[in-house]
């Protein structure tokens, strides 16, 4: 139980310190840039500067937390996971992602507030804009959420719980950091994915592969197609990239690690 309630203290620590960092980071630069904070007008910069800033700390945080070796008790020794396997985990996750996005847009619920004022930033970003928020959105900020909830919490609670039980209190601790429902609902399915994916590699440099690639096609496919339009396309997509989400599911089960 001390494991626990000291995983839950340093999530309590890093969720406090994300929000705060990065409020006063974007706060100070727009501040000293404009003279006042308007998130609409300098969405890019907030984006670029508020991203670093908690991503930064999430990485911070698990380090400190983890204690000597890091590189076991993060998870981040390699892999050894097959190139094709690893395609399959890749190919998994960017279905789950779409599936996710066109479900919240068939039953008309949108996807969330920051999710919908990403896409607006990176849909009116310039080409050095949108590659340097694929530089922090789709790059850094994979490093710092794998490091601390799959390499960090992750890890803590699989040395007391069961595999199930360990990815979905992570899964929602990732989920709940997002900070609204439907975003935070999104996250948490894929945050179950990545651990999945985390528990079959032993590793947590697989989910970073794996959450860069979603992020990065995330912001890509905002900025040059947006979202998919229409309740039947929608639906079509929910089913294709289910089946898919299924089949690289039953590819990872087949290859999970038997107990000794």
């Amino acid at each position: 139980m001390r494991a626990i309630w000291g995983t839950l203290l340093v999530y309590g620590v890093a969720f406090v310190a994300v929000f705060g960092f990065q409020l006063v980071a974007v706060t100070a630069l727009l501040t000293w840039r404009t003279g006042s904070l308007d998130l609409e007008r300098d969405a890019l910069t907030a984006l670029l500067v508020g991203v670093p800033a908690s991503s930064l700390t999430l990485i911070a945080i698990a380090l400190l937390a983890a204690g000597r070796p890091r590189s076991a008790r993060l998870r981040l020794l390699p892999s050894g996971v097959p190139a094709g396997e690893l395609a399959v985990m890749v190919v998994g996750i960017l279905a789950l992602s779409q599936a996710l996005e066109s479900l919240v847009l068939l039953l008309d619920v949108g996807t969330g507030p920051t999710l919908e004022w990403m896409t607006r930033t990176v849909a009116s970003a310039t080409p050095v804009g949108l590659a340097l928020a694929v530089a922090v959105v789709g790059l850094l900020a994979p490093v710092g959420e794998e490091l601390f909830f799959r390499g960090y919490m992750l890890t803590r609670f699989r040395q007391i719980w069961s595999p199930g039980p360990a990815i979905l209190v992570s899964a929602i601790a990732f989920g709940i950091i997002h900070g609204e429902w439907v975003h935070g609902a999104l996250a948490a399915a894929i945050g179950v994915y990545l651990g999945l994916v985390t528990e079959r590699s032993g590793s947590v440099v697989p989910a970073m592969i794996c959450h860069a690639a979603n992020n990065t096609a995330s912001l890509l496919l905002s900025a040059w197609i947006g979202s998919p339009h229409g309740r039947s396309l929608n639906a079509a997509l929910v089913l294709g990239m289910g089946l898919v989400v299924a089949w690289s599911l039953a590819r990872l089960r087949r290859s999970w690690p038997r107990p000794a």
